[in-house]
């Protein structure tokens, strides 16, 4: 990996409860070369436990100005040609999980990748909005300008920009994403709750065509899969799903 340089971009917004074990596996990491880590406007400790690692660049935003926005300054920040994008909420984050993210990009087998933790009963439904991710930079540039305006929409624009590049999706076993109500008031976790469902909401709607823009963000590519050899019904209907709807759109 000594060929590229590989550069992790971690958005925080009142993380103190998980930053510092994310943090620790970032820099404890042989395959990182630069860790950004920005500080979106925090109003709890995140800042000053973020300050304490000195091997990370920071970037401290005095106001909250969404995901998007602090990813993109991140990436702006950045000298590396992988990005890879890692939450601070994640507990048992280590180097496997990183290479994984890592290493289809490097091999050439795949344009980017999508990590997502599987601790959740319902994972599924959210495998299309998993965080971890990691792209060629030379890919997100273009995207920049519109990407810092997505907020939690973030994913599905990304999903939908990359839909005709090769995926490699796969889940990060061990690692546990922290729900909101564990780690923040019950304020602001009403308040995130709402922006974060607006911003999905609205990155649909101001769609010329929204369904179109659904399925190829979030259904196509991540539950609609090539019929199995046996063709049962269900494998008829995703065929059909797929030769008469989306392949239309």
């Amino acid at each position: 990996m000594n060929k590229h340089i590989i550069s992790v971009i971690v958005p925080a917004y009142n993380e103190e409860k998980k930053i510092a074990g994310v943090l620790k596996s970032l820099v404890n990491s042989s395959l990182i070369d630069e860790i950004i880590v920005i500080n979106d406007g925090s109003i709890d400790k995140t800042l000053p436990i973020i300050k304490k690692f000195k091997k990370i660049i920071l970037i401290n935003l005095k106001k909250n100005h969404g995901k998007s926005y602090a990813i993109v300054k991140g990436i702006n920040k950045s000298k590396g040609n992988i990005i890879v994008f890692i939450d601070a909420d994640l507990t048992n984050l280590n180097d496997s999980h990183l290479k994984k993210l890592i290493d289809p990009l490097i091999t050439g087998k795949k344009d980017f990748a999508i990590g997502y933790p599987n601790d959740l009963k319902a994972d599924k439904l959210f495998l299309p909005l998993s965080g971890q991710r990691s792209y060629w930079r030379k890919d997100l540039i273009p995207y920049l300008g519109n990407m810092s305006e997505k907020g939690y929409g973030l994913e599905l624009y990304l999903n939908y920009i990359f839909r005709n590049k090769k995926m490699k999706l796969f889940p990060l076993d061990g690692v546990k994403t922290t729900l909101k109500y564990e780690k923040q008031p019950y304020d602001i976790v009403a308040k995130l709750f709402l922006v974060e469902s607006f911003d999905i909401l609205s990155e649909i709607l101001k769609q010329q065509n929204p369904v179109s823009y659904l399925l190829k963000s979030y259904l196509y590519s991540f539950y609609i899969k090539k019929p199995k050899k046996n063709n049962n019904q269900i494998d008829k209907l995703i065929k059909y799903v797929k030769n008469n709807l989306i392949q239309k759109i």
